[in-house]
């Protein structure tokens, strides 16, 4: 699986049945790395059915990984017509999603969700929209299908988050 995006492309991988940690500090070749490998949610399939995926990668210094995720919350980020979409490749498709939320929390897991009932999913959206530092006028709705990119910030004590919906 690859991500393509201005500021990081990356090959993924899935993480490990329950554990969303192995990734944090093992590589691509399942090697003990400090620095991790970037990687999705344990809960996802990548098969086309996720309503929501979820990658996960480490706030590097030197910008790899999703070092450079940050610069979402930059004002000058959201005026660039490029940083507004994602390529997400795997074996089987190439999707492009929109960006419709970015916002900066602290350690939380209430947008670590993958599966919805319709009424869940429509709330999950509106309340993703409404911690957007930014309003992107995208509409998202119960048909969609969502990434979303976690980093740390600051000392882990926050987390850069942005949602984007698949548009192809």
């Amino acid at each position: 699986i690859i991500l393509i995006n201005i500021f990081f492309p990356s090959i993924i991988v899935l993480a490990k049945e329950r554990d969303n940690s192995y990734y944090l500090t093992h590589n691509f070749n399942k090697e003990y790395n400090v620095a991790g490998w970037i990687f999705a949610d344990y809960r996802n399939k990548l098969d086309g059915s996720d309503k929501n995926i979820i990658i996960y990668g480490h706030n590097m210094k030197n910008n790899t990984m999703f070092g450079t995720l940050k610069n979402v919350l930059n004002n000058d980020w959201k005026d660039n017509e490029e940083n507004k979409y994602i390529t997400f490749i795997t074996e089987n498709e190439e999707s492009i999603y929109e960006v419709f939320s970015v916002y900066q929390i602290e350690v939380e897991d209430y947008y670590i969700k993958t599966d919805f009932n319709e009424n869940e999913f429509k709330q999950y959206i509106d309340n993703m929209k409404s911690r957007s530092k930014y309003n992107f006028n995208v509409d998202v709705d119960e048909e969609d299908s969502i990434i979303t990119l976690s980093t740390c910030a600051n000392n882990n004590k926050y987390r850069v988050i942005l949602h984007a919906k698949k548009i192809q």
